[in-house]
């Protein structure tokens, strides 16, 4: 009880800064009515963006055309999605990014950092408690901060939230370096109400099964006439 009232009252801190030698990471879990909004974001410095740039100018134009940059976009997707693993009340969840922006600033080659976000929804489908768990294997060159952030809004309530299989006593928390705490595992285990935000965009349960239901009166009837006319195709068929 003391981690649900403590962590539920925590605001989310802003982003540590990123370092301009490092590529750095962000992720932040946002629990909601039904899904989970998850945020990956891979911050490249000044010297790795820089070099990246270089490598991402395939033409040698000195700028970075949007396909170039998508080239990007679609190695970090394939990346992470393979090495990141997550489970939903105890079972291993099949999921993939919904959305995949490249920030260059400037499509500069002669130009510094950029950065990409990854967005996933991770639909919980009903019921109140749900347990989340996180564990990232990613590797990336000159790795440097880690930041991991579970944002809390209304009717979510935090039951216990882990790290690395330690407590977490605020709702950030930071570390530095290839793998750290995330690599064995992040573990949160919420409830929500009615309160809680549920995004009218068809994309979880709720939604997908008032769609079913609108639909299927209209695939039965569809399907009853189908059958109807086939039987009487046979009919016509067997008159001398």
């Amino acid at each position: 009880m003391g981690l649900a009232l403590g962590l539920s009252a925590l605001p989310a801190r802003a982003h540590s800064p990123p370092s301009e030698l490092t590529t750095d990471r962000y992720l932040k879990v946002t629990p909601m009515g039904d899904r989970v909004r998850l945020a990956y974001t891979v911050v490249y410095g000044q010297v790795q963006g820089a070099a990246l740039r270089r490598q991402l100018d395939r033409d040698r134009d000195g700028r970075i055309a949007d396909a170039e940059a998508e080239a990007l976009g679609e190695q970090l997707d394939r990346q992470v999605a393979t090495d990141l693993h997550l489970a939903l009340d105890g079972q291993p969840l099949r999921w993939e990014w919904s959305r995949v922006d490249v920030g260059l600033g400037t499509d500069a080659v002669a130009a510094g950092a950029l950065s990409v976000d990854l967005i996933a929804w991770l639909c919980t489908g009903g019921g109140a408690a749900h347990t989340l768990v996180v564990r990232d294997d990613v590797r990336l060159a000159a790795m440097g901060t880690t930041e991991l952030t579970v944002e809390v809004g209304p009717g979510v309530t935090l039951a216990s939230a882990t790290l690395g299989g330690e407590p977490m006593a605020d709702t950030v928390a930071t570390w530095t370096g290839v793998g750290g705490p995330i690599a064995t595992g992040f573990d949160l285990r919420y409830a929500v109400d009615a309160r809680a935000t549920r995004p009218k965009d068809g994309r979880c349960h709720a939604d997908a099964a008032r769609a079913q239901r609108r639909w299927w009166p209209f695939a039965l009837a569809g399907a009853l006439a189908a059958a109807i006319a086939a039987a009487l195709l046979i009919r016509r068929r067997r008159r001398p």
